[in-house]
């Protein structure tokens, strides 16, 4: 439905379901700093078909980077919002809604004081979300979908509640 394989989805709940750690799945990429001319820091990294994809981040110029790709706090936004919007999906496919568009779109400003070491000012104060939906769905339906993804989006859990990062010299 709409892309996504409801199959496969309710066989990992059901999963779940009889064993949490079922659900559980370890991260781990590895990303470098280029010395050279270019976007500053790179990785690449296997996906679960068996390809690999490769993602480039650089600061802007006002930041010292050339702006040649995305900046790192890009991605993060990026990776909330899909990570919404995909949630979203699933829970309309649960419900057995079927989705004819989905857009999304992220709104922030960011404060760049506290990078540059001239203040405490938090980067963000608010990430805005917005989804433009076209279903065959009540409003109320919207709504409910909007609650789903809004208390299981692990994106949306991760901005919003603090999550315990350890910073590791490796050498």
């Amino acid at each position: 439905m709409h892309n996504l394989n409801t199959e496969a989805l309710q066989a990992t709940i059901d999963a779940a379901q009889a064993d949490p750690g079922a659900a559980t799945q370890p991260v781990r990429f590895d990303g470098e700093w280029n010395t050279g001319e270019g976007p500053q820091f790179s990785t690449s990294f296997s996906l679960p078909n068996g390809e690999t994809v490769s993602f480039t981040a650089d600061f802007p110029p006002p930041m010292g980077g050339t702006g040649s790709a995305p900046g790192p706090l890009h991605y993060c936004f990026w990776g909330g919002l899909a990570c919404y919007a995909m949630s979203f999906a699933q829970e309309a496919a649960l419900r057995e809604i079927e989705i004819r568009s989905l857009k999304a779109r992220v709104e922030t400003e960011m404060d760049m004081t506290r990078a540059l070491g001239v203040s405490e000012t938090p980067p963000v104060e608010q990430i805005d979300w917005y989804l433009d939906v076209d279903a065959d769905a009540t409003p109320e339906q919207l709504a409910e979908l909007k609650k789903g993804a809004d208390d299981h989006c692990p994106g949306a859990y991760c901005i919003r509640n603090p999550i315990d990062l350890q910073t590791h010299l490796a050498n």
